[in-house]
């Protein structure tokens, strides 16, 4: 996908078009969800294809009373004037919130997913920097949605450029502590930054892989670390099936620039089995349980130094990886 392009063509032309779009297809919505219907019992194949489009119409919904949601914020503030005051910036929050809550519903409702923390970790305050595995769709959003819905978080996202083709997606972390990255950018400096002056209540979310695990880019990524001369971290990579070996440079910015927050690591399964939308209409409704697991290191036990955190990250990350497979055997 190319880059997505500049920020006053996203607000008046990409913007606009989606919640055209959004009100077309809802427009035609009967004839969607008849011809979705005709097409599974037509097929005696269940009701896949009557989930998956009832979900699209649901998502669709939701995007298009996002995008009027948020420019009437803009309007209310006076156009775009207050946006960092702190009422408007807890409406964002609240919008936010309620936002995830009906892409949760839907997902629960519709697809049937069903998400099990192992070992719910009791909240307590203080910032934390969240590191986790990065796999399947809706990853970003079932993490997110967790803070935000389940700990009452305020969470700053590290996320990738593409991202800001969605308007809601856009137009909220541009107005709300986040950071875009392009793939080849310099971002370790701004990613310190972000985690600077975190409240009680606040969260940094990175995903130190840098991308969705592929068995493809595993092994690409072990190449890699062969080509560089560093044999021990391949060698630890290869020992990890499930997962892809972490960057350090992100991380090691967050933690200098808040080292009086904790560490929570991150892992999840099936949402990498999932795949295209392809083999997420093939699977519905889905059976298998989405399995999470929070691990929250205090930070006197985090190092701050590179070596050692390299270290320490592979060693969390073999965790990860085993807990992974332990996990995907009962689901």
């Amino acid at each position: 996908m190319r880059g997505p392009p500049p920020k006053i063509v996203r607000r008046l032309a990409i913007a606009p078009l989606v919640l055209l779009f959004c009100l077309a297809v809802l427009a035609f919505s009967p004839l969607l969800l008849t011809g979705a219907l005709v097409f599974d019992l037509v097929r005696r194949g269940g009701w896949g294809g009557t989930r998956f489009a009832a979900f699209a119409l649901g998502f669709v919904v939701t995007e298009a009373g996002m995008i009027v949601a948020l420019f009437l914020l803009w309007l209310a503030s006076g156009f775009g004037l207050l946006l960092q005051a702190r009422g408007l910036r807890s409406a964002h929050y609240a919008l936010m919130r309620g936002w995830l809550r009906c892409l949760s519903w839907a997902a629960i409702r519709l697809l049937g997913l069903r998400i099990e923390i192992v070992d719910r970790a009791a909240p307590r305050p203080g910032p934390i920097l969240v590191f986790g595995r990065h796999a399947g769709p809706g990853n970003s959003l079932m993490m997110t949605s967790t803070l935000m819905l389940a700990y009452r978080r305020r969470p700053r996202v590290v996320m990738i450029a593409d991202l800001q083709w969605d308007p809601v997606v856009d137009v909220m972390c541009h107005r709300l502590p986040s950071l875009f990255i392009e793939r080849s950018q310099r971002f370790v400096e701004a990613i310190g930054d972000l985690a600077r002056g975190m409240d009680d209540d606040e969260a940094l979310v990175l995903y130190p892989e840098g991308h969705d695990f592929t068995e493809k880019l595993r092994l690409r990524a072990i190449a890699h670390l062969r080509k560089e001369g560093h044999l021990a971290a391949a060698e630890a990579a290869e020992e990890m099936e499930r997962v892809l070996p972490p960057r350090h440079k992100g991380p090691l910015a967050a933690i200098l620039a808040a080292p009086e927050a904790d560490v929570v690591m991150f892992a999840h399964t099936t949402l990498e089995e999932l795949g295209t939308l392809r083999h997420l209409y093939r699977r519905l409704p889905l059976t298998r349980p989405v399995k999470a697991c929070y691990w929250r290191i205090p930070a006197a036990e985090v190092p701050h130094e590179q070596e050692p955190l390299i270290a320490w990250l592979f060693d969390w990350w073999k965790t990860i990886d085993d807990w992974i497979e332990e996990h995907a055997l009962e689901t």
